[in-house]
């Protein structure tokens, strides 16, 4: 699976997710209320069974039953009689009142006060019994089971239909990948060919028509093979281990310099190499041409008729600039999108710079883009300290 099925994936699959994570919430929600509701329903209607209890044992006169917390209260809130106090300050309304009750409760018990059918104090019996925290901690526990057990029974499901439907788009990819590899294999030998006829050329020899004739040739043979080039790296296997080195820059910046040197030639391009004093680079020398043909190529294809190619390495960094349009700050980050191209009047497959960025990465370099001084863009490849 590549980077952006991946990322298709998991964007969906959160989407997925927190939909599903706010609809169960609120089946949770009235499923926690609705239980909740009925235990205390359960308490209110045992609380009046012992209410009854102790009102039928004091008609007869005989003891109220040991077992149920109850106590006489006169109007002023004072117990009478009982087995416990009214506790005034803990106490909170939990019930709707009527003419005859109120339920109420604190921290660790509920009651039930009712009126008394006698004008004589006292005037209220108040029974009490214990919470059921058992049952509302069993019914959170019973909750949290069934809530996450629909969750990742229907993240499951998303799952298994996500891989379904991306399996058609996954094959496609993978009959494009084997009809690029392929393409690329059978380019090497007539890209060499042409190149090497190109360059066989005696050229004093030719009429100036047949020159630029050539020269055409030889521009559309580069372009060719610098397209290649990123294509096969693209086919390449990214856990290969690189071949660092110690890299004279100045050198292989002239040697890419001229190998594309026809292609600017073609648009007038005119080159500025200054290689100041700097800190050679350890890199793999193919991953690290691979990035400079890519910024070379751009700084050509995206400039102006007759404009400058700059290229300034110094210090830890190696900046190449162009007299192009620029690039507006808002795109700056989306042109490192594979297939991103923000000049479709320009061509390409928008696959250089995402190449560049997988290098820099994966050298542990940092490239950065700006506003060139002469007027276009400036991409900034900087590295650390070799010691």
């Amino acid at each position: 699976m590549i980077a952006a099925e991946k990322q298709a994936l998991w964007r969906f699959l959160l989407l997925y997710a927190g939909s599903l994570i706010f609809f169960l919430g609120i089946i949770g929600v009235g499923y926690y209320g609705f239980h909740s509701r009925q235990i205390f329903k359960a308490q209110q209607n045992e609380l009046r069974l012992m209410a009854a209890n102790i009102n039928r044992s004091l008609k007869r006169g005989e003891p109220p039953d040991e077992e149920i917390a109850w106590a006489l209260v006169d109007s002023a809130g004072e117990t009478y009689a009982g087995a416990f106090k009214l506790p005034h300050s803990t106490v909170k309304s939990i019930g709707e009142p009527n003419e005859r009750e109120i339920f109420f409760s604190d921290q660790s018990h509920i009651y039930r006060l009712n009126e008394l059918p006698t004008r004589f104090e006292p005037r209220f019996l108040l029974v009490r019994m214990p919470i059921y925290n058992e049952m509302y901690r069993n019914l959170i526990v019973n909750m949290s089971a069934i809530w996450g057990g629909a969750f990742i029974f229907f993240m499951a499901i998303a799952a298994i239909l996500t891989r379904m439907f991306l399996k058609p788009m996954r094959d496609m990819i993978d009959l494009l990948d084997r009809f690029i590899k392929d393409a690329t294999h059978e380019l090497t030998t007539p890209i060499a060919a042409i190149l090497m006829s190109a360059e066989g050329f005696a050229r004093d020899s030719l009429s100036e028509r047949d020159k630029k004739r050539l020269s055409r040739i030889e521009t559309g043979a580069r372009t060719i093979k610098s397209v290649y080039d990123d294509l096969t790296f693209l086919m390449l296997d990214k856990r290969r281990q690189s071949a660092l080195e110690e890299i004279d820059l100045k050198t292989l910046i002239g040697e890419r310099a001229e190998f594309f040197e026809p292609i600017g030639r073609a648009k007038g391009i005119v080159w500025e190499i200054v290689t100041g004093e700097y800190e050679p680079p350890i890199a793999d020398k193919n991953e690290l041409t691979r990035i400079i043909d890519n910024l070379l190529s751009n700084a050509i294809k995206y400039n102006k008729q007759g404009g400058r190619v700059r290229v300034l390495v110094e210090n830890r960094s190696m900046s190449i600039e162009d007299e192009g349009c620029g690039i507006s700050k808002a795109d700056r980050q989306k042109i490192f999108d594979r297939f991103a191209r923000l000049d479709s009047a320009q061509g390409g497959f928008g696959l250089g710079l995402n190449i560049v960025k997988s290098l820099c990465d994966r050298a542990n370099m940092t490239i950065d883009v700006s506003d060139a001084q002469i007027g276009g863009s400036r991409f900034t490849i900087s590295w650390r300290a070799s010691r």
